[in-house]
C-alpha cells in the first residue's frame, strides 16, 4: 500500500484557500447573520483590484448605534474588522473561518436590542 511522507504534505492551507470569500462564504455567513439579527444585509463587495470583502450592515446603514462589520483576508488569515462612528478598529484575525463566524455572532447578540423582561 503506498503511502505519502508527510514531509510533501502542506502544514497549513494555501493562501489562495485563505482569499476565497465568494458567494459560498457569503451564504455561510448570511446564514449565520439571519439567527442572531435577521434585518442585516450581508453583501460581497469587491475593491477595484478584485481582492474581496464581506460586508455586513444594519438595517439602517445611517444608524449610528449599530456598527458595520467587514470580513476580508491577507495572504495568511481571516480579519474582522469593524466601522463605527468613523472609526474603524480590527476585532478579529485568524486562520479559521469558524473563529470569524463565531466572533460574528457574538458581536451581533452584544449588539442586539435586549428582550424586554415580563413579570
Amino acid at each position: 500500500m503506498p503511502t505519502a511522507h508527510l514531509e510533501n504534505r502542506p502544514s497549513q492551507l494555501p493562501a489562495h484557500h485563505l482569499e476565497s470569500l465568494g458567494s459560498a462564504r457569503r451564504q455561510h455567513l448570511a446564514g449565520v447573520v439571519a439567527g442572531v439579527a435577521p434585518d442585516w444585509s450581508v453583501e460581497l463587495h469587491y475593491d477595484e483590484h478584485g481582492k474581496a470583502a464581506i460586508v455586513i450592515m444594519p438595517e439602517d446603514p445611517d444608524d449610528t448605534i449599530a456598527p458595520t462589520l467587514i470580513v476580508s483576508t491577507t495572504g495568511s488569515a481571516f480579519l474582522l474588522d469593524e466601522l463605527r462612528y468613523d472609526a474603524y478598529r480590527r476585532l478579529c484575525e485568524s486562520l479559521s473561518w469558524a473563529d470569524i463566524l463565531r466572533t460574528v455572532q457574538i458581536k451581533l447578540i452584544w449588539e442586539g436590542p435586549f428582550p424586554t423582561t415580563r413579570h
